[in-house]
């Protein structure tokens, strides 16, 4: 998700279907220089990051517009392509103009990144907030399966080790979702947080707009990662793009890149999917990308029983998603991992008779819950 601020310094968060407003501070000509209220230097996630910045903040494009509203996201992490660095983030956050709509312009190659994002500095295009340029992207009104976007760091504007905030470097390797794996992220509204992987080979129906207050669209995705979210409180309006990592003190592997959501789940791109989509890798050109993968993990029986019956769920899953689909209000489905063992999860905006008896109370050996969850939104 996204957070949207109108041009007279309202903001407005989008969360879900309810819509909040709330005050925003007026804000000088300049370029702001930090929040106030006693918190050290570096920790506002909302406020302007001395250069070279970490990421984990806020940011996006400089030209996101329209409609008497500005629109802004999270800088998530640095990654690299033939030795250039880029910043990554959701397509959604940088290039998500993609109609000729309310300010008649398109997100384009070369549209300035800036650091904080318009929302946070009362819609105003800073040039000196600029930190790196849109250089690619997966369309959103293409059949990409991934929401993700990369901008080309402007020299000097970026750490080259690509710091986030509150969670330091991280591995040039990356690691796969499991249920019940501790995560964390670093994200522009509710900065650091932690849960916990719900599901996976998720298909989620997630809702757009097609360009800043514009209008809205339904766009599906298959094989995400659902992350619990209860009450917003994992993954917020304006965290979009922020990498998920492990829970872990020193130099996490990362699991995915964070796009949309409900009050109950967030999703995430499996961040191998991210990377392949690009060409990208994490690590600054002189780092040997994967190499603290060498080691093998030994893992129990019982895990391997456990990754044998989520593949097996998986499979089951895939063979009946048009059934799975056609659930009565339904936004995606999933498999996880419940007390009585591997179950498939229908997700529901909200739980009705109807929802109910279209779906089966088993298939294929496995129980099928279904869970209200709300409508996904990206912004």
């Amino acid at each position: 998700m996204k957070q949207l601020r109108n041009g007279l310094g309202l903001g407005i968060l989008f969360l879900c279907v309810v819509v909040f407003a709330v005050a925003a501070l007026a804000q000088g000509g300049g370029p702001p220089q930090g929040a106030g209220g006693g918190k050290p230097a570096g920790v506002d996630h909302k406020a302007r990051q001395t250069r070279p910045i970490q990421l984990g903040t806020s940011g996006g494009n400089a030209k996101d517009l329209a409609n008497g509203f500005c629109c802004s996201g999270t800088l998530g992490a640095l990654v690299q392509i033939g030795g250039a660095q880029y910043i990554l983030s959701n397509a959604h956050v940088f290039a998500g103009d993609v109609v000729a709509g309310g300010n008649n312009r398109v997100a384009a190659v070369g549209d300035p990144i800036n650091q904080p994002g318009l929302v946070d500095v009362s819609c105003q295009d800073i040039p000196a907030d600029y930190v790196a340029s849109l250089s690619q992207w997966a369309a959103l009104n293409s059949g990409a399966n991934v929401d993700a976007a990369l901008a080309q760091a402007v020299s000097g504007a970026v750490r080259t080790d690509g710091a986030i905030l509150e969670i330091g470097t991280i591995s040039s390797s990356t690691v796969g979702a499991v249920p019940g794996q501790r995560v964390k992220k670093s994200g522009r509204t509710t900065g650091l947080t932690r849960s916990s992987v719900d599901s996976l080979n998720a298909t989620v129906s997630v809702q757009y707009s097609d360009e800043c207050a514009g209008n809205t669209f339904v766009k599906t995705f298959t094989g995400q990662i659902i992350v619990k979210n209860r009450g917003s409180k994992f993954l917020n309006s304006g965290d979009s793009g922020s990498l998920m990592v492990e829970d872990v003190a020193t130099n996490p592997q990362a699991v995915g890149l964070l796009y949309a959501g409900s009050s109950v789940l967030a999703v995430a791109n499996p961040i191998d999917d991210v990377l392949n989509f690009f060409g990208a890798s994490f690590g600054t050109p002189a780092t040997v990308v994967g190499a603290s993968a060498t080691s093998t993990t030994t893992i129990s029986t019982a895990e391997a029983q456990l990754q044998r019956n989520i593949a097996r769920a998986s499979a089951v899953q895939q063979r009946n998603a048009a059934l799975l689909s056609s659930v009565p209000r339904g936004v995606g489905h999933a498999v996880g991992v419940e007390a009585s063992g591997v179950v498939i999860k229908v997700l529901v905006e909200a739980i009705t008779p109807e929802a109910l008896r279209s779906v089966p109370q088993r298939l294929e050996g496995f129980a099928v819950v279904v869970e209200e969850v709300g409508r996904i939104v990206a912004f």
